[in-house]
């Protein structure tokens, strides 16, 4: 009897054993699903935080570029920094184009640009440019950042960052742009830290002089205010119907 009873109390402590095994096993099973599930949502809420933040600029630029006003001046250059050429696309006299408040003051600028951050990425960024700064820009000076201008960032974690501009009279895409007339289109290559590259190309619209909405229109015979009218005695203007 007491032999069966140790056989019996040794297989009771193999099966708790084998239970607390089973449970190990199972919490971990659950808590590896769980991480699973979490570090997948978390990827997929950045991934579209970053198709958000992609879609958002886009449209910015596409609402910018179609606001354009007739006096506004479109510039294209590029600065090397630490072996990194980064594009600046100018806008001089945008008015409200580009600015994401009120209406730029005249003869001042807004610049398109970005700089390094620590890890390699770059982050894109407007920069308001006053009067002086915009007319060393305009006679082909250096234009030095200042403290005090104010910057908005647009975004951040950007691995590539390109402009090109659309020249209509050659039917190629320039990197560089200085000539006082307006490109056609505007073309966007970008690529954050997801490494999904976005071309995006851009309408820009043309400066159209104004004309005068009577130049080259005969002058109407029927107008009796028309000074022009030849003294015809055969053909009187007709009279007011309010005289007698």
């Amino acid at each position: 009897m007491p032999l069966r009873r140790s056989h019996a109390n040794a297989f009771t402590l193999l099966e708790m054993i084998i239970a607390m095994g089973v449970l190990a096993l199972l919490l971990a099973g659950i808590f590896s699903v769980a991480k699973s599930t979490m570090e997948l949502s978390s990827d997929l809420a950045a991934g579209q935080e970053r198709a958000m933040m992609k879609q958002n600029f886009i449209d910015f630029l596409r609402r910018s570029f179609r606001g354009l006003p007739g006096g506004a001046e479109i510039r294209l250059d590029n600065r090397s920094i630490g072996g990194t050429y980064i594009p600046s696309l100018t806008i001089v006299n945008g008015g409200a184009s580009f600015s994401p408040s009120e209406a730029l003051p005249p003869e001042t600028a807004i610049e398109l640009t970005a700089e390094q951050r620590p890890g390699g990425y770059l982050r894109v960024m407007l920069r308001v440019m006053d009067d002086q700064q915009t007319q060393a820009l305009r006679t082909g000076q250096t234009v030095r950042p200042s403290a005090k201008q104010a910057t908005l960032p647009l975004m951040d974690q950007v691995s590539r960052f390109e402009w090109k501009l659309y020249d209509g009279y050659s039917g190629r895409w320039e990197n560089l742009w200085k000539d006082p007339r307006r490109p056609l289109m505007a073309e966007l290559n970008v690529q954050l830290d997801d490494g999904q590259p976005l071309r995006a190309v851009f309408w820009i619209p043309p400066v159209v002089a104004p004309q005068n909405p009577l130049l080259g229109v005969p002058p109407n015979p029927n107008d009796p205010n028309n000074p022009n009218l030849p003294n015809d005695p055969n053909n009187p203007p007709p009279l007011n119907p309010g005289s007698p």
